[in-house]
């Protein structure tokens, strides 16, 4: 057993350069980093002179030609004037508050209402602790949930194919510039 798994390891990380990845990069004018779009992935994009975002299933690259294949039509990308990302720690976060609200004012009623002292009911101050959370965590799940990036002179796409040769030696990526 313990030969066999270093065994398995090697094995699974000799085939992993094996396979051709094209990307989608959201490139920042003066900044190394970028964010990486993979085909499979569903994207919200806004093309230039419309006010609603669409979305779109990306099932390949055309890197040559700078196009987007979704579905049964292409997108290039100079049509793209927007991408639009959901933010997880804004739907957690909200989801979080509003469950605290509720869950202040269901322990504040049952322990209120199971204590046997007559002289203890439900406060307003226990309603405005409520009320408060809730409200402040269905705005931050609703102000905060959408990160909208614009393409301008200072950020853009461009494709990346990173594919290998047979003979085993990289090719230099294929790339779109802007």
């Amino acid at each position: 057993m313990r030969l066999l798994t270093p065994l398995f390891v090697v094995a699974l990380l000799a085939t992993l350069p094996l396979s051709a990845q094209k990307v989608m990069q959201i490139e920042r004018y003066g900044s190394p980093q970028t964010e990486k779009i993979l085909i499979g992935e569903i994207i919200e994009y806004q093309i230039e002179g419309e006010d609603f975002f669409r979305t779109g299933y990306i099932e390949d690259f055309k890197v040559e030609d700078n196009l987007i294949q979704m579905g049964d039509y292409y997108l290039h990308l100079d049509e793209i004037a927007a991408l639009r990302f959901d933010r997880r720690w804004a739907k957690a976060g909200g989801a979080g508050l509003m469950i605290f609200g509720a869950g202040w004012s269901g322990f504040a009623l049952l322990g209120y209402a199971t204590d046997g002292d007559p002289s203890t009911n439900y406060r307003t101050l226990d309603a405005i602790v409520s009320l408060t959370s809730v409200g402040l965590g269905y705005g931050i799940s609703r102000l905060f949930r959408h990160k909208v990036v614009r393409l301008n002179d200072r950020r853009w796409l461009r494709l990346l194919d990173l594919s290998f040769k047979q003979d085993g030696r990289q090719t230099l990526p294929k790339t779109n510039q802007p």
